[in-house]
């Protein structure tokens, strides 16, 4: 899972002084931004039928905002309700940290809530498994105390809050605003650190320089996010010229100058000084990897005589800046979508999807939020494809969501879709898998799925607003998945990827009465897949859990069978679709 952006930590610390100094230093330049983002949640929350309603899509709003969790992980958070052990969401960060949330909305917020809330997770964890009532926290239990992973608690509010505690994390709508706002701004904007230097030469605006390793590893733990806008970042000890970076550094590190390609620095400005050079704004746009092993090597033996040639360019615009990041990049083969920090992929598909149908497209959290009405007002999707999303949709495709869907669609792969869409995204583990470089920037691939899953939504009861159905509020994605299977495997027959075929997906969808036809089929075969014994036998081997379901066993192989053996049952159905295909 992605992990919640240390600023938000951060912010807690400041006393209110340098709270509102950082306030000012923030927000002040964007004009409108405060008002912008709290006008977004409140409409947002106003959507809601109750009070009750109104606390937990304020909730998930902040989710979305705040832990960038994509729509369906922000639904699948949220556990408040009876016997909730005062918990209200749970969210996975990665394996091993989970962060525990308690929400108070409006005038149900107290200091003491924040407190008795502390207490709430204290009694959970010292609390006997058996006498816990609901599986999914049971099922928690077990994972706090048998796996050890670790517990952060914060506590989520739409008010001002002052508080103070090693106990609990507290985002209240100052600390949201403030995070949102930082994260438009350069990661490393007005930090400054100095390196010292062997030897060096100034030629324009460049500073080219040897420079003691032990100078690197300290400038990456001073500055906060130096190496975010690389486009690689840390790859770990995953890359073969990782290893072989990991490798000099043990056995050759007098051979380290001559053997690596060294580290590029991007910077506001440099002033140099008795052999020492201070960076304004520092971004290591290429060696990430370099500057992470030589880290990870003088942690482990104090020092190395070693030095590494840096390259220093005083960069004058964020054009420029990315047109350095992007052609310097050479040690680690950069990949097209590899750029994803330099948004070429996903500018691509972005302009595609407002230009050629109206929508959207949101890459970084909180983008949508901080445009004013008028903006907002421009995107108003598309008549015909229109039709697949209620009326009250903003006509905003969330990229997460979106890849998301994709994956579950055109991969059918709704299972780690839905246990964990990091591992789909840059730098994940699978992102490489997904996204090869053949892979066509078409927005198509994005825009499609989502409709489908809209549509699941909004007219077919799926998602978290279904109380009727034990399982269907977790089962939108299978929705898609089983789509992309209808559609493909049985009704167009397609031979290899399912991608090949976007242009035969599009003519179908713009055919909205038939393509709803389809839908409705898939509800069927779905919801009798939901309502079969199989079902009931995978639940028990998840600890009666919908969320473990839906994660590890709903699109296993025995599953599958039950789906084709529901789609076997419609032959005539999809027969009619066929023709009626062939006719358009």
């Amino acid at each position: 899972m992605m992990k919640l952006p240390s600023r938000v930590t951060d912010i807690r610390t400041f006393s209110k002084e340098g709270r509102d100094q950082l306030s000012q230093a923030i927000i002040q330049p964007l004009e409108g931004f405060t008002e912008s983002i709290e006008k977004s949640i409140s409409e947002y929350v106003s959507e809601a039928t109750n009070d009750v309603d109104k606390g937990r899509r304020y909730l998930k709003k902040i989710l979305t905002l705040i832990f960038e969790a994509t729509e369906a992980e922000a639904e699948d958070a949220i556990i408040d309700g009876a016997n909730d052990c005062g918990i209200d969401a749970r969210f996975y960060l990665s394996e091993k940290e989970i962060v525990l949330i308690q929400s108070k909305f409006g005038t149900s917020h107290s200091i003491d809530a924040i407190d008795h809330f502390v207490k709430d997770v204290e009694r959970f964890q010292d609390s006997d498994q058996t006498t816990i009532k609901r599986p999914d926290l049971a099922y928690l239990w077990n994972d706090t105390h048998e796996k050890g992973v670790k517990i952060i608690k914060y506590y989520v509010t739409d008010q001002d809050v002052e508080y103070k505690s090693d106990d609990v994390q507290v985002i209240g709508i100052r600390q949201t605003v403030q995070h949102l706002a930082e994260r438009e701004k350069k990661p490393t904007k007005d930090q400054e650190a100095t390196i010292k230097f062997l030897n060096g030469y100034e030629l324009h605006n460049t500073f080219n320089c040897a420079v003691p390793v032990i100078e690197i590893a300290d400038l990456v733990k001073r500055v906060k996010r130096i190496v975010e806008l690389n486009i690689r970042n840390d790859l770990g000890h995953r890359s073969k010229i990782n290893k072989g970076i990991m490798k000099t550094l043990e056995e050759y590190p007098e051979r380290l100058f001559e053997y690596n390609n060294g580290v590029v620095i991007t910077v506001d400005d440099f002033k140099i000084k008795d052999k020492q050079v201070l960076l304004k704004s520092p971004a290591i746009v290429n060696g990430a990897q370099s500057a992470h092993a030589i880290l990870d090597r003088t942690q482990k033996t104090g020092n190395i005589g070693a030095e590494i040639s840096v390259k220093i360019i005083k960069s004058p615009d964020d054009t420029h800046q990315r047109n350095i990041t992007r052609y310097s990049n050479s040690q680690n083969a950069v990949r097209g979508k590899d750029n994803i920090a330099l948004e070429d992929y996903w500018k691509s598909v972005s302009y595609q999807m407002e230009t050629r149908t109206g929508y959207f497209f949101e890459i970084q959290a909180g983008s949508w939020d901080i445009k004013d009405a008028s903006e907002k007002a421009k995107f108003q999707g598309n008549k015909i494809f229109n039709q697949y999303l209620p009326d009250s949709h903003k006509k905003r495709i969330v990229s997460k969501d979106a890849i998301q869907d994709y994956v579950a669609y055109f991969k059918q792969n709704p299972t780690e879709a839905y246990q964990a869409v990091s591992k789909f995204l840059p730098k994940g583990s699978k992102y490489e898998q997904v996204f090869p470089d053949e892979l066509k920037d078409d927005y198509r691939f994005f825009l499609f799925p989502t409709l489908i899953r809209e549509c699941a939504k909004n007219e077919f009861d799926y998602g978290p607003k279904n109380k009727t159905h034990p399982f269907k509020r977790y089962s939108t994605l299978l929705f898609v998945a089983v789509t992309g299977k209808l559609v493909h495997e049985h009704i167009l027959e397609t031979k290899e990827e399912f991608n090949d075929d976007i242009d035969n997906l599009e003519n179908i969808m713009k055919d909205v009465g038939l393509f709803k036809r389809i839908l409705k089929l898939t509800d069927k075969v779905v919801t009798q897949t939901l309502d079969s014994t199989n079902v009931k036998k995978e639940l028990a081997k998840v600890n009666e859990s919908p969320h473990n379901l839906f994660s590890k066993s709903i699109y296993n192989y025995d599953m599958k069978e039950v789906i084709e053996h529901y789609i076997s049952l419609e032959s005539d159905e999809i027969d009619y679709i066929k023709k009626t295909i062939s006719g358009i």
